[in-house]
């Protein structure tokens, strides 16, 4: 495929949604996939990557690569380097509060949600622009989407009864003036093409939070029209200035230069006219402030006619959109259409799927899990689960709400309403061990002094090292993915986390407090403190429930979309899913490129192997 960017586009993309700079595996990751091949064909040059990835880290990571190529990868002349802009969240949200943002207006922000705003303001897209072209470590970008302006539609159409086409002429308007800033960037060589990805054009047209694309080409050639129809009147205006201010008998202006041909003259300042529409605005990023000192109108250079626009058409070339084996809406509509407008179509989600008939699934084949099976670990923890809280009862209450959450995630399980797409975002993994990790208070003994007491009680909800630094490696794992639900029985309330206080030996005894040797106390055994092995055994058992209930899912979700598969008449051969998924998307002419995420090697030996196949069929 070859792009408005005047670069061949390989068929597979690396999609760096999860990959981040200070990730050596992902760093490995990026330098395998841009590996030179033998045969070009099964190079891959294209990266899709966004401003918010890894809250930036995704970019600085291909900066790093890309800065730092080795003797085998492809050099970044070779490369297809494709970003967004459009969200704030996380560090854009810091910049947002210390009014970085000021230039662009209040009612160009949309608050999605308390964690999420979004804009596609021109003065936000420039600033965007300028931060990621510093964590690229490039002079530009070959493609710059405008990420899901769509927020705009779910923002403000809340039910039927809004005004949905008023919302969607909004949008449309402030993408046109959008556009034409676009192609001012053009000019300015920042980037050389531009496109919209959106999640929306999965959807069906009459969605009321799709963005209608019918428009869009004319849009942009309208937008092109006005910018080179503006470059020309200011050119012409620069040079009437320029030869009314010559002295008689001078020499005459250059268009290219604009200097004078008479030595002795002197260099005009510029018009004063305002062309702030035309001329670069200084970024909002601070580390792109400058200042002007005195001296530097003493010696200006000459003044430079505005450069005319040697283009033909618009810049618009791109369209991104999720599409999948059981998404195929946008494949069907929005691709089509947009190849009858010379666009180049990117498919992101090839192999995560967000039907609304089938529900989130993971489009691959995962084999039968292996011993301890299932049923054995969830045997396992819910034994030692009973055990403990027998031993300790001031652990029963603990014990029975983590014994609640894995019996719930078992009968989800049964009926087979889960999706690892969905273990992936909840982190199971991460509620069952914050759950555990959570303090319990020792019951109190009136045999010992206060002090004694309250050592005790300090560390009644420290777990052993080798439990706290596993919760704590889950904490780490998953504190970029949003939690699910949490079950009811999660929520109730706990015990006081302090110890309670205890009486001196010297106080009388009172019903709250039996005095020694009552026949209400209870054994040592019951209410001694929780010990290392007790909880080391508790843990290793959990993590077995977690790791087989994580390959139960993958398995479950394989059989029910070979089922699908089935259904339809689709005859795998042997083939996995994964890869009829992918091949299926590239049989389809509308579709220029399928973008792959890779987060781990083996992701990267999948995407080549699929590129073989494309080469020779009969390739194994």
């Amino acid at each position: 495929m070859t792009s408005p960017t005047s670069r061949a586009i390989s068929r597979l993309g690396i999609g760096s949604y999860r990959l981040a700079l200070g990730v050596p595996e992902h760093e490995r990751i990026l330098y395998r996939a841009l590996e030179r091949q033998k045969d070009p064909r099964l190079n891959i040059n294209l990266i899709d990557t966004s401003s918010n990835y890894s809250n930036g880290r995704s970019e600085q990571l291909i900066g790093k690569v890309l800065s730092n190529p080795r003797h085998n990868t492809l050099r970044r002349d070779e490369i297809v380097i494709a970003t967004k802009f459009g969200y704030i969240q996380n560090e854009n949200m810091r910049l947002l509060s210390e009014g970085v943002f000021q230039r662009v207006p209040p009612e160009e922000i949309v608050e999605y949600s308390r964690e999420c705003y979004h804009s596609i303001h021109p003065e936000f897209m420039r600033d965007q622009l300028t931060r990621s072209l510093e964590r690229l470590n490039t002079k530009y970008v070959d493609i710059l989407f405008v990420h899901n302006p769509e927020y705009f539609l779910m923002t403000n159409v809340k039910g039927s009864e809004d005004n949905v086409k008023k919302h969607q002429t909004t949008l449309l308007n402030r993408l046109q003036t959008l556009f034409e800033e676009l192609e001012r960037e053009i000019e300015r060589g920042r980037i050389r093409s531009y496109g919209i990805s959106s999640n929306s054009f999965s959807l069906k047209p009459s969605h009321a939070h799709f963005l209608p694309y019918q428009d869009l080409v004319k849009m942009a050639a309208k937008a092109f029209d006005r910018m080179r129809i503006q470059r020309q009147q200011e050119h012409a205006l620069f040079l009437e200035q320029q030869q009314q201010q010559q002295p008689a008998g001078g020499g005459s202006i250059s268009s290219g230069g604009g200097s004078s041909s008479s030595s002795g003259s002197k260099a005009f300042p510029p018009s004063t006219r305002n062309t702030s529409r035309t001329t670069p605005t200084t970024p909002l990023s601070p580390s792109h402030k400058h200042t002007t000192s005195g001296d530097s109108f003493k010696h200006a250079p000459s003044p430079t006619a505005p450069k005319l626009v040697d283009r033909t058409t618009h810049g618009l070339g791109f369209l991104q959109m999720p599409g999948n084996l059981l998404e195929t809406e946008g494949i069907h509509t929005t691709a089509r259409w947009a190849k009858t407008q010379d666009l180049n179509v990117f498919v992101n989600r090839p192999l995560n799927a967000m039907s609304s008939e089938y529900g989130p699934a993971r489009l691959a084949s995962y084999p039968e899990p292996k011993s301890p099976s299932y049923i054995e670990a969830k045997d396992e923890i819910l034994t030692a689960l009973k055990s403990l809280g027998r031993q300790r009862e001031y652990w029963q209450p603990k014990m029975h709400r983590l014994q609640d959450m894995i019996e719930s995630l078992d009968a989800s399980l049964r009926t087979n309403h889960l999706s690892i797409i969905q273990m992936e975002g909840a982190s199971v993994r991460n509620q069952l061990h914050q759950e555990l990790a959570k303090p319990v208070p020792v019951p109190s003994n009136k045999h010992k002094s206060r002090h004694d007491a309250s050592s005790t009680t300090a560390g009644s909800g420290t777990l052993s090292a080798a439990a706290a630094a596993a919760v704590d490696a889950f904490k780490t794992s998953s504190s970029s993915t949003k939690s699910a639900p949490v079950h009811p029985s999660d929520k109730k309330a706990l015990p006081p986390t302090s110890s309670p206080s205890t009486s001196s030996a010297s106080s009388p005894p009172t019903s709250s407090t039996p005095a020694s040797g009552s026949g209400t106390s209870t054994s040592s055994s019951t209410q001694g403190k929780v010990t290392e092995q007790e909880i080391d055994h508790v843990v290793k058992s959990l993590d077995h429930f977690i790791q087989a209930f994580h390959q139960q899912v993958r398995f479950q979700e394989t059989t029910r979309i070979a089922k699908v598969m089935a259904e339809r008449g689709v005859d795998l051969k042997g083939e996995s899913i994964e890869q009829f998924a992918v091949e299926y998307l590239l049989e389809h002419d509308q579709i220029d490129a399928v973008l792959l995420g890779m987060k781990r090697e083996p992701y990267v030996d999948f995407a080549r192997g699929v590129l073989k196949s494309l080469v020779d069929p009969s390739s194994p």
